[in-house]
């Protein structure tokens, strides 16, 4: 289970998303990854606009463990559903690894959007 700070990385990163702070998000990753070029290539790809989900899929978000060095840090993949004015819940997820580098610290890396 992802610990509220991880859940509170991914609603920022999500809602940066939804506004098209593509840029934004490029420097909060460090460009790890995914460019703000890339990132808008995938939204744009798809054709649906982004809106932000309920509260509820936040505390819902389908996160894994994975192995992290140093062992000291906790890392997990995230797959998080995108919400679409034109779909509600729609077949866009978004892949993302948020990992607590130090006691409350969280950095987050985008693996991209992908339709399922």
């Amino acid at each position: 289970m992802l610990p509220e700070e991880g859940v509170n990385a991914v609603r920022v990163v999500v809602g940066m998303l939804v506004r098209g702070e593509y840029e934004e998000l490029e420097t909060l990753t460090e460009g790890r990854r995914l460019t703000a070029a890339e990132i808008a290539a995938a939204v744009a790809r798809h054709g649906r606009d982004l809106i932000s989900p309920p509260d509820a899929a936040f505390r819902e978000a389908d996160a894994v463990a994975v192995p992290h060095e140093p062992a000291d840090e906790h890392a997990f993949h995230v797959a998080f559903p995108l919400w679409t004015a034109q779909d509600g819940l729609s077949d866009l997820t978004l892949g993302l690894t948020v990992t607590e580098v130090m006691d409350g610290v969280w950095t987050v890396e985008l693996d991209g959007v992908h339709a399922a």
